[in-house]
């Protein structure tokens, strides 16, 4: 009876205990559950911050560079758009213009023709290259590049302009080829404002400092922008070869430092072609000569290939002085300028 008794109550004991665990069991499920989902949106929320990060950090490049990825980081805007001319090799492309200036643009097939077959031709020599264009404005280089099939990076402190390089790239099925950053280029890091006092010229844009904004009484034609620099920029480039072009308004030299003219980027950079009408007003203009042709690189005409030497060079016509080459194009010493020319 005794024994009966104590079986009784370890059984009960036994079924307690298993209710218990039930029970437990049973809560840790739903809580689990709930749990499950706050991770999840975790997760989802961290993804989304993720993706805003990498929009400001691509791989291996500075903090400051903004590049533009999402329909959301574009203007809305219709523009009209046009066919260009045939460049060397017979490619095409599509251009978006700005209000007012389809006129002469559609009539020409775009703009800048000859420097535009001097860097398709270059981008044909050189096929593992991806084109770096500094200021480049709606994109008439850009575009053209993009449609050979070839990578683009396009850098540009005004987001208007970079809205209708987006617009005409996506006409042609081009935006995958193209990365955009919305940042001025100079040889250090800083926040400089954009501004012309021809807002029907904003290809005329310089860039200012808040202070120099303040003095002058300007009104900025858009908002600050990140300056990089190219180092910057080339450290964000994973093909051993770059073609570059820059032009922007008078910083140049800036963005073609010492360091890029000597190659301390690891890029082999054979081709560059650099605006060349408004350097000589800057301090560094003779030193970056100087440090140009010690990198190894020789200045060539943009169109005849002439070559200059170095007096010749420091002695072109700056634009409010006149007659003016317009565009340098430095070749390295690797490259042969008989071949490169269109």
């Amino acid at each position: 009876m005794i024994m009966n008794n104590i079986c009784n109550k370890n059984l009960l004991l036994v079924f307690i205990l298993l209710l218990v665990g039930i029970a437990i069991l049973y809560n840790m499920l739903t809580v689990g559950q709930e749990y499950s989902k706050i991770v999840d949106a975790g997760v989802d929320n961290m993804k989304k911050l993720a993706e805003t990060v990498a929009k400001y950090l691509p791989a291996g490049g500075s903090s400051n560079l903004t590049e533009l990825k999402y329909e959301r980081d574009f203007l809305h805007i219709d523009p009209e758009c046009f066919d260009t001319q045939a460049f060397y090799g017979g490619v095409k492309a599509k251009v978006c213009y700005l209000p007012g200036e389809g006129r002469e643009l559609k009539k020409n097939g775009g703009f800048d023709g000859q420097a535009v077959n001097a860097i398709v031709k270059a981008m044909t020599v050189y096929p593992d290259a991806t084109f770096l264009d500094c200021g480049a404005n709606i994109g008439m280089m850009s575009t053209v590049v993009a449609a050979m099939g070839r990578q683009v990076v396009s850098v540009d402190p005004m987001l208007e302009h970079l809205s209708y390089l987006r617009k005409a790239l996506e006409l042609l099925g081009n935006q995958n080829n193209t990365r955009l950053l919305n940042n001025a280029v100079s040889n250090e890091t800083s926040i400089l404002y954009p501004y012309t006092k021809y807002p029907s010229n904003k290809a005329a844009i310089q860039m200012y400092t808040e202070e120099e904004i303040k003095k002058n009484n300007y009104i900025p034609t858009g908002p600050a922008v990140n300056v990089v620099t190219v180092m910057d920029i080339l450290a964000t480039i994973h093909t051993p070869t770059v073609i570059m072009k820059v032009d922007v308004e008078s910083f140049e030299c800036r963005a073609v430092s010492t360091e890029v003219a000597h190659g301390k980027s690891g890029h082999l950079i054979p081709f560059i072609i650099m605006e060349w009408i408004l350097l000589q007003g800057m301090p560094e203009y003779g030193d970056c000569v100087d440090w140009l042709l010690d990198g190894g690189y020789k200045p060539y005409h943009w169109v005849s290939f002439t070559e200059f030497t170095k007096e010749e060079v420091l002695a072109l016509n700056p634009w409010w002085k006149g007659p003016v080459v317009h565009d340098l194009i430095w070749l390295h010493n690797t490259a042969d300028p008989a071949l490169l020319k269109p």
